[in-house]
This record gives C-alpha cells, sequence and structure tokens, in this order.
C-alpha cells in the first residue's frame, strides 16, 4: 500500500480503496460463504386495483460487501416481484411485473447508515447508527402499495414470486468486474412463491 499512501486525494485515493476491495474479493474468491438473502416471510393481499405487500427478508452479507459499505460504497438491494395468474391447462400468466430498490450507504462523517428509495419511489430516507439495524430495516416490507393495471377478479387464482438480491450494475464500474466473478457478491434469495389472499 505504499503506493497509496503517496496519494490521498480524489480519484487516487478512491482507487485505491477500489484495489484493497477487488484484492479481498479475488482472495476470497473461492471461500463458500454462508451468508445470503433469503425470503423468510411475505403476505401478499388484493385491494382494489393494488397489491399490498408485507414480508421479511435476511439479508446478510459477506465480510467483502460489508468492508465495501465500510469504506462509502453504496449498495442497492433489488427486489423483483412477478404476478402470476393460474390456469389449470396451461402455463401461468404473467400479469404484473415490479422491481423495488433500496439503498444502504455508510456516512463516515456522521457514523451513520442510511437507507434511501430507489429511483422512482416516494423519496424517504431513514438514519441507523449500526449496520445490523439498517439491514433489518432493509429488508422490512411493510404494506408496500403495488399498482395494478385492473382488480383481480375473484374467481381466478393468482400467485406471487418474489426474488431479493443484491444489484451489481449499481456498484461503482471499477467493482463490477469483481463483483460478477465472485461467490463474496453473489447475494440473492432466489425466486420464492407465496398465495395472493383477498
Amino acid at each position: 500500500m505504499r503506493v497509496c499512501a503517496k496519494f490521498r486525494t480524489g480519484d487516487v485515493h478512491l482507487r485505491c480503496v477500489f484495489f484493497h476491495i477487488v484484492f479481498v474479493g479475488l482472495c476470497g474468491a473461492t471461500a463458500v460463504y454462508a451468508s445470503n438473502f433469503k425470503v423468510t416471510s411475505v403476505q401478499v393481499r388484493a385491494v382494489g386495483s393494488a397489491l399490498s405487500l408485507r414480508g421479511t427478508l435476511e439479508l446478510g452479507l459477506t465480510p467483502a460487501v460489508e468492508e465495501a459499505i465500510a469504506n462509502g460504497i453504496p449498495i442497492e438491494l433489488a427486489i423483483d416481484v412477478r404476478l402470476y395468474r393460474e390456469r389449470p391447462f396451461f402455463w401461468d400468466e404473467r400479469v404484473g411485473n415490479w422491481t423495488l430498490r433500496r439503498e444502504l450507504r455508510y456516512y463516515a462523517l456522521t457514523g451513520q447508515y442510511l437507507i434511501s428509495a430507489g429511483i422512482g419511489a416516494p423519496v424517504t430516507r431513514e438514519s441507523f447508527v449500526s449496520l445490523n439495524e439498517a439491514l433489518t430495516q432493509l429488508g422490512s416490507l411493510e404494506d408496500l402499495p403495488l399498482a395494478l393495471t385492473a382488480p383481480l377478479p375473484s374467481e381466478t387464482q393468482y400467485r406471487l414470486e418474489l426474488r431479493a438480491g443484491l444489484n451489481v450494475e449499481a456498484l461503482p464500474a471499477l467493482l463490477r468486474p469483481v463483483a460478477y466473478t465472485s461467490r463474496a457478491w453473489d447475494l440473492n434469495s432466489g425466486w420464492t412463491t407465496w398465495g395472493v389472499q383477498r
């Protein structure tokens, strides 16, 4: 790190931070990580021309991702939601598709973690003093409205699929190649299926 020590300003310092994170990520690329994202509970209700979504996500981070956050690199949680109309003799028909985004960022100056909504969502910001508190709130889905083009017919059954994952595309460009190739950055719950209540 002697080369990095000579330059402490602007882009050069930021590149040194990225180099360190990339090095740690590559060293741990073959390690097996128990941390991951899990969808532990979801309740979906049809309310008029919208769905009301509640749920809980367990967001276990790997050391490489935690270190990146501690160095001021924001991470974005992407929650993909799909709605299907069940059909007995055909493939189920997809009738809705949403992506919810939330950003987590650490500010060293204030020592706080900030959660903000993604683009297109209502502007909300919440701050926390610990990473665990921030992750708990980040994984808490509380009555999120998902707009429908029309109310769901009562005589038809619907199911919802939900997946939570780290959005690698939202990372800084220098970090993306490592994130795509390292298991330390492969944080994804996989698709889970839940019934829609009336």
